[in-house]
Formats: structure tokens, sequence, C-alpha cells
């Protein structure tokens, strides 16, 4: 049978070219037997594979940027503690308590470091246990580091109740509740009203405590009895009361057309109650006396009875530099009383 036209049958000795391939293999094949570069890669490692035995440079460098800092923590002195600072300021600080209080709890020996009643100044350490009043004493870190200050407009006659009185402006003034106690800076006496400052910081209270009798401080009274102009003269002399010094800046008068009169008075280093005493015995009764300036921080219209609300960074500033100031002015008189003595 004749094979069909166009086609050449292979001759059957001699394997076709694919069969050829099968004995004798192809670049492909032959790479199984000779490794590429690839394969060999294995055997001869790459520079990034021999970099786990010979650190590139891009390692070496970051090992070397890491070592210093590493050594830099590990030599880096640990951070002062608070507590290593004299017992009455620490304690002040937490909210516990004003320094003054603080100082009147040791020499009463309420307050005690490890069972023992300390000596004023003494330095607390870290592992020391207080206890006020057989009850132990917790100084928690502050977890808010800002000063809260509040000014409080208080009812005359209204009794000051600082948790009440914090609780509310936190809630209203979405102020941060902290643990520590609120202090009230030279609180007015019950039966009076007015500007009160409250703060959680136990320092800023002292600093501001040690410098009111430098502040100079304003006063509204309502009053009965047959006021006069020589009486307000009298007022605006007058040195002392009840054996206390007192000093008068200003009075100033206004005089209503039924029984109750008002006097305005600014005065420096006196109480309320010294003011109240002093015109109670000269047959003034006084019936309402607010406290509307202390220092440079005025009691407006904005703040009603019963509210409070944050006290600016400026009035703290100016109530600072006020205290400051009074305070040089006070050494500088001081040292020329001195000067004249010894001349």
């Amino acid at each position: 049978m004749s094979p069909p036209r166009g086609r050449v049958p292979a001759p059957r000795g001699k394997p076709s070219s694919r069969k050829r391939a099968g004995a004798e293999p192809s670049s492909r094949k032959r790479a199984g037997a000779e490794p590429s570069s690839r394969k060999r890669a294995g055997a001869e490692p790459s520079s990034r594979k021999r970099a786990g035995v010979e650190p590139s440079s891009r390692n070496s460098a970051g090992a070397g940027r890491r070592s210093p800092a590493r050594a830099g923590k590990a030599a880096a002195p640990a951070a002062a503690d608070p507590r290593s600072d004299r017992v009455q300021k620490v304690l002040a600080a937490a909210g516990v308590g004003s320094r003054r209080e603080i100082e009147r709890w040791i020499r009463e020996g309420r307050l005690e470091v490890n069972g023992v009643v300390p000596e004023l100044g003494t330095k607390l350490g870290v592992r020391d246990r207080i206890t006020l009043d057989g009850r132990p004493v917790r100084l928690h870190p502050p977890t808010d580091p800002q000063l809260h200050v509040l000014l409080f407009h208080r009812s005359p006659g209204a009794r000051l109740d600082l948790q009440a009185a914090t609780s509310r402006a936190s809630e209203h003034l979405q102020l941060p509740r902290v643990s520590g106690r609120w202090l009230a800076i030279q609180p007015m006496p019950p039966v009076d009203g007015g500007l009160e400052i409250l703060t959680d910081d136990g320092s800023w209270a002292h600093r501001v405590s040690q410098g009111v009798h430098a502040l100079t401080v304003d006063y509204v009274l309502r009053m009965r009895g047959p006021l006069a102009d020589g009486l307000v003269e009298e007022f605006r002399a007058a040195a002392e009361c009840a054996g206390e010094a007192m000093s008068v800046l200003a009075a100033e008068a206004q005089y209503g057309q039924g029984f109750n009169h008002w006097l305005h008075v600014t005065v420096r280093a006196t109480r309320s109650a010294l003011v109240r005493h002093w015109w109670g015995a000269h047959g003034m009764i006084v019936s309402r006396l607010m406290r509307t300036r202390f220092g440079p921080v005025h009691l407006t219209r904005e703040l009603p009875r019963g509210y409070s609300r944050a006290m600016t960074a400026g009035e703290r500033n100016a109530l600072g530099n006020e205290i400051d100031a009074a305070k040089l002015a006070r050494a500088g008189a001081t040292a020329d009383e001195r000067t004249l003595d010894r001349q």
C-alpha cells in the first residue's frame, strides 16, 4: 500500500529529533546535571545568605545604632523620687492637707512615720509608712499634673462644702476628678460669703496663703443702724480692734432710704470677722458681709451664687506676681528699717 501523497515516511533505523532528545538531553535537562547559577547559589551562598554569617553593612550599621541607645538606657540614672522630700511638702503636694495643718498634726503627735512622730522637716523615703490618727496615708501619684483652681460664689450663711462644690464643678466644667483633697484658701467664716478660692494643689495653696497678708481684699457690708460720715472716717483711721492690728485702705458708704446701708471696704491683712466686730462694737448691725475681690481676682456678676468656674491662667499668674511683688517690697522695707536701726 503506497503512502499518501505529501508525506515522507521517516526511516525506521533513524529516530526522529524528538526521540533523539530523550537520548541527548536538551539544555533544560542538562541543567539538572549541571546546576544553573540559581541552583549553584544553594551550594555557594549569595551575598544575602552570607550576610547571616558575615553581617552586611546595613545590619552592622543598625546594630551599631542600637547598641549606644541600649547602653544609654542602661546607664540612665533613675528618676528622682518625689517622696524624698520634707514630710510637710510631700503631704501638702498630695493634697492631704495644708502645710500648717500637717505641722500642727506633727506637734500634736497625730502624724507618724514608721510608728514614730517625725520632726519638722524630716525627709520621707520610698518605703516609709505614714499614718494619721493610726490610719495609713497612701500617696497616689497625680493622674493629671495640671493645676486645678476654682472660684466659688458662696452664699452668706451657707456652710462651705468642699466635696459638693468640687463635684458640681467637675460635672459642669468637665474637669477631671482627682483623688486628692481640695483646700480652701483663706475661707470666709460660715456667717459670711462671697468669693472662695479652692484648689487641689497643696503647694500652690501654701504659696498663696503665705502671701495673703500682702494682698488687698474688698468687702461689701450691709448694715443697719445710725451710720454717719464721722463713723466712717473713724473706721478708716482704725489701726486695731480687740487687740488685733487692722489696716483699712478705703471705705465708701452708700446710704439707703430705709434701715439698710451699704459700705464698700478695702483692707489688707485684716480678717472679715475683725471688720464685723469693729462695727458691732460701734452700734451697727452687720447683716451681710461678702468678699468681692481677692488680690487681682474679682467676683463678677457672671458667677451666680452656688456656682463655680475655673480660674484662668492669667488670673493665676497675676495673683502669683502680686504676691511676689508684695514679698519683695516687704523685704526691702524690712532691710531699710534695719539700716535705720543701725544708724
